[in-house]
């Protein structure tokens, strides 16, 4: 495998061109900016992975899609941007390691996680989510166990697309300094799948209350309590904030 890191490096940067020179950003796609720290991200993710189950040049190559695939194309707002980036990224997978889509892709899409195991298991390897009906089965099983301890159950129908929207989340929270923007209509399981995920990471999640009077000083009281829970108890922590609470 130390044979494809060069290979790996370059083809990154190729796509990185590719992506910067044909998808860029208009009054429509504003937050089309990337830089090199989109890269670094691509990097941390493939070192993520368990070592142990990354054994073949394909899986290599799935994982490196994946980790595209979500720096590069979550931002992306529409299904044509998001086939640019496959097929910047299919053609170096022709190009430098002679692999094909169909080898690439076994489902339609390719997920990652670490929540294949259970929620006290120390050893919680990312590794690749083949088994997609089993995967959303392992995600429900995880939403009864909240829902059985807590004050406020979430009653989820949870479809792929989902399950496939926990594992983006999950994947972001294990990173270090991971932080996601979630974009959607009202009542569409932004919230609730943040939830979700932060449970199935084992993290506490932390959420100001707005009450009549709130203001600046609550705010910042509030912004105490989380970075001394995050940073001197050390206990892991989801900061979960919402449009509907900016009042300032």
């Amino acid at each position: 495998m130390k044979a494809e890191v060069n290979n790996i490096v370059t083809a990154t940067q190729i796509v990185y061109a590719g992506v910067e020179e044909r998808l860029r950003p208009i009054p429509i796609k504003s937050h089309y900016t990337f830089n090199l720290r989109d890269m670094s991200k691509i990097f941390q993710g493939v070192c993520s992975a368990s070592a142990k189950l990354v054994n073949t040049k394909v899986d290599l190559l799935r994982l490196w899609v994946h980790e595209n695939q979500r720096v590069f194309g979550d931002r992306m707002i529409n299904d044509q941007d998001k086939q640019v980036l496959l097929d910047l990224l299919m053609n170096e997978a022709d190009r430098k390691f002679k692999l094909t889509k169909e080898q690439i892709f076994e489902n339609d899409r390719i997920i990652y996680g670490d929540f294949g195991f259970g929620i006290d298991a120390e050893n919680r390897p990312y590794q690749y989510l083949v088994d997609l009906p089993g995967m959303m089965t392992k995600v429900s099983e995880y939403l009864e166990d909240y829902n059985s301890m807590s004050k406020t159950p979430m009653k989820l129908i949870l479809f792929l697309d989902a399950c496939d929207h926990v594992a983006r989340i999950c994947r972001v929270l294990r990173q270090p300094l991971g932080n996601a923007l979630l974009l959607g209509v009202g009542g569409s399981g932004r919230q609730s799948l943040s939830r979700l995920a932060t449970y199935m990471n084992s993290y506490k999640c932390f959420q100001i209350e707005v009450v009549k009077g709130y203001g600046m000083k609550d705010w910042r009281e509030n912004l105490k309590t989380v970075l001394m829970q995050g940073g001197v108890q050390a206990k892991q922590t989801t900061f979960l904030f919402v449009d509907t609470q900016i009042i300032n």
